[in-house]
């Protein structure tokens, strides 16, 4: 899987056609009632670079983030985000499920145990995905159980296409709403450490991203970060295995897919 150059089927004015990118970046470890995590502010923050550096984005990083500081964030994108952004929202941080009623959320730092008033409910965002005017929006949760913010499968290309037929492909994609998610480990919990330094989902996240020199759509890229996470998780005696799919009830369009298109092409 070699570099697309920029050449007649994929020439800037196309690439200018994806549209503006920007990134919410989020990494919770110093909570103060959960137990402490080790890597998600690292994660985020090496997050943050690869997107700026390597992709172009706006990034807005949040380091041990209340829930107040989260919705704030999300509502600042609801008032200038247009149909011709693309927004990441990235969040490495605790995941809870309530078992009882079948719901996840995320938890801010400052957010007690038993008590959910600062808690953040996963369809809560799938609402305010909604509202945000961006056409791509994905949200990639490196937390227990986000798979909760999914339900269906997603599309996928075909393989054995030419480099001209896919961008042709790509460029299609990118005119389809998208609202999708990868999440870490599905409904289960996951390994906050084993990734040098990083979580093993973001170790292979940051891998992918920082290796690619092609355009890249989003499911291609879910497969070449579930297959090191798999291959690692397995050499530590553990099970996790990423998914990436439509967000439930965010109106997702068929064959959608987030791109991502690296600075030096």
């Amino acid at each position: 899987r070699g570099a697309l150059p920029v050449t007649a089927a994929a020439s800037k004015q196309d690439l200018a056609k994806f549209g503006r990118y920007h990134a919410l970046v989020i990494g919770n470890d110093h909570y103060k009632y959960w137990p402490q995590l080790m890597n998600a502010v690292s994660d985020a923050t090496a997050i943050a670079k690869v997107l700026k550096e390597h992709y172009g984005f706006q990034v807005t990083l949040l380091k041990d983030a209340s829930r107040a500081q989260i919705m704030k964030a999300l509502n600042q994108y609801r008032k200038v985000l247009t149909e011709k952004d693309n927004l990441l929202i990235y969040y490495a941080g605790h995941g809870h499920l309530e078992q009882g009623i079948d719901r996840g959320y995320w938890i801010p730092v400052d957010a007690e145990i038993n008590d959910n008033s600062e808690w953040i409910l996963l369809p809560g965002v799938t609402d305010m995905l909604q509202l945000i005017s961006a056409k791509h929006v994905m949200v990639v949760a490196d937390s227990c159980f986000g798979g909760k913010l999914t339900r269906s499968s997603l599309a996928q290309l075909k393989p054995g296409l030419t480099d001209d037929a896919r961008f042709d492909l790509l460029k299609t994609l990118a005119q389809k709403r998208v609202r999708t998610a990868m999440t870490s480990g599905g409904v289960k919990p996951v390994l906050d450490a084993g990734g040098s330094g990083h979580s093993v989902f973001a170790d292979a996240f940051l891998g992918v991203l920082d290796e690619n020199n092609t355009v890249l759509e989003a499911e291609r890229l879910f497969w070449a970060v579930r297959t090191r996470v798999v291959s690692t998780s397995q050499k530590m005696n553990a099970e996790q295995i990423p998914t990436y799919d439509p967000i439930h009830m965010a109106r997702h369009e068929s064959l959608g897919d987030f791109i991502f298109v690296p600075q030096a092409l």
